[in-house]
């Protein structure tokens, strides 16, 4: 039998200690034990795990604490009906992004499970986002990026990456003084018209169960909601 978790390699060179990622829904009570000693013998300092049923948190071990960190919310919307796209969202078509963008991306990290994480200073968390946005931008790991203009100032933005008829939205965030405008909407009306030029037929995202105004938003705007996943960050003991 092979490992129940792959070291990440990335992530290993961005924090500089051995992160790791445990196969979605592998841990149970009988046989974290054994999950926890590989980890610890491979001297993974953080793992990644994620799971539909919730794990007991308080367990006994000597090996690693374990923290819940978001309770995401997979969201789907069958792709249907074209509509014109607001004249102030546009394809972000530079090679860098600009100082707004970065903060807005950075605005999305500190909300997601990274900056959610006690033992990831916001600093940190701040230099992946930003890098996270440079490479979205230079398409290594999103295909578009649009971003919503008021006064020539980017106000909201979204990833978006298909793969064959499926599109993805992983990134979106909107500027706290420019909440409640209705750009949300605005942004994934226009990814909808996007993808379904792209021949697609539904697109995917996700959300956490405490950000009640998403949810909202997205209800009312046609998603469907999956059932919760429940994501950890196992931390190696000191």
């Amino acid at each position: 039998m092979g490992k129940e978790f792959k070291i990440l390699e990335w992530d290993s060179s961005f924090f500089d200690f051995h992160v790791a990622k445990i196969e979605d829904n592998i841990l149970t009570n009988n046989n974290y034990l054994k999950i926890l000693d590989e980890l610890f013998a491979e001297n993974i300092q953080l793992a990644y795990y994620s799971s539909r049923i919730p794990f007991v948190e308080q367990i006994d071990n000597l090996l690693y604490d374990i923290f819940p960190i978001i309770k995401r919310i997979p969201i789907i919307k069958q792709l249907n009906k074209a509509s014109k796209i607001n004249n102030k969202i546009s394809l972000y078509a530079e090679e860098y992004p600009e100082e707004d963008l970065i903060q807005l991306a950075q605005l999305a990290g500190k909300q997601g499970r990274f900056g959610k994480d006690q033992n990831i200073s916001e600093s940190k968390c701040d230099e992946l986002f930003k890098i996270w946005i440079i490479n979205s931008v230079n398409k290594k790991i999103a295909d578009e990026v649009y971003v919503y203009r008021e006064d020539d100032k980017i106000v909201g933005f979204l990833t978006l990456k298909t793969v064959d008829d499926i599109g993805y939205a992983p990134l979106l965030a909107v500027d706290r003084n420019y909440e409640g405008k209705g750009i949300s909407f605005a942004l994934m009306s226009a990814v909808e018209n996007i993808l379904i030029g792209k021949k697609c037929s539904v697109v995917l995202s996700d959300t956490q169960d405490m950000n009640k105004k998403a949810l909202k938003i997205y209800e009312r705007y046609g998603f469907e909601f999956n059932p919760p996943e429940y994501v950890y960050h196992l931390w190696k003991k000191k």
